[in-house]
């Protein structure tokens, strides 16, 4: 990825940025050299080198595009966390509320960047759907349009389901301290959409977007704010 400044995204925009987490060799010293010490200690957690790299690959990227939108140095970036663990920008040019959400499955990554609300993304491969889960994750009405759908459609239906409710509860900042239910969709509708309740209200509902960037069998990427009248803009 290039090094030049990045243009922030507009008011109505929201810049998704995707990348492999594998890295081609010699990478993974470039990602040590600009990580936190924090984050040197939470790489140092994991047991296997391949997700250790992985992690690396997640927050170098992240900070290197962070850098680019702020004008400064990938280390020089601060990331602070909030009360629920979601990670913000602490280093902000005045006027600038930079919103970002990372995600990654396998070595898949995926970053949302908005600018003045927060935003939330998902992204998720495809893996056998466990027993039960849906029971989990569905509300009655979802459960009932699942049941009913073919075999075939399951697989795809729950990814882009899954995706759509992780990219919701993200872009609160809970993460799964809410259950997946608070959001509930209407399973009919492929790729963009708007819950159909928040927490029981249609009225909250109407207040979301949420909108599809990849939803086919293999992958669903998903991006969700708390707020309506925003595009996506693919970046590379």
């Amino acid at each position: 990825m290039s090094s030049s400044l990045q243009t922030r995204p507009s008011a109505h925009e929201v810049h998704v940025w995707q990348w492999n987490l594998d890295a081609p060799g010699g990478d993974a010293d470039r990602y040590r050299d600009i990580l936190s010490t924090q984050e040197h200690e939470r790489a140092s957690r994991f047991r296997f080198e391949r997700h250790r790299n992985r992690f690396m690959a997640g927050r170098g990227e992240l900070r290197l595009l962070l850098g680019r939108y702020l004008g400064l140095s990938p280390r020089d970036v601060g990331i602070g966390y909030g009360s629920d663990g979601k990670p913000f920008c602490t280093t902000q040019p005045q006027g600038w509320q930079l919103c970002f959400n990372l995600s990654h499955s396998e070595a898949a990554a995926a970053l949302a960047v908005s600018n003045g609300f927060d935003v939330g993304i998902d992204i998720e491969l495809a893996r056998p759907i466990g027993e039960g889960v849906p029971l989990e994750v569905f509300s009655n009405l979802e459960r009932a349009q699942f049941a009913a759908l073919p075999d075939a459609e399951q697989q795809q239906v729950f990814l882009e389901s899954w995706a759509r409710k992780e990219a919701c509860l993200k872009a609160l900042g809970t993460g799964f301290m809410l259950p997946p239910t608070h959001f509930e969709f209407d399973l009919c509708i492929r790729g963009d959409t708007t819950p159909r309740f928040v927490g029981g209200d249609a009225q909250e509902a109407a207040r979301w977007q949420v909108r599809a960037i990849t939803a086919n069998a293999a992958c669903a990427c998903v991006v969700a704010a708390r707020r309506t009248g925003w595009s996506i803009v693919v970046m590379n």
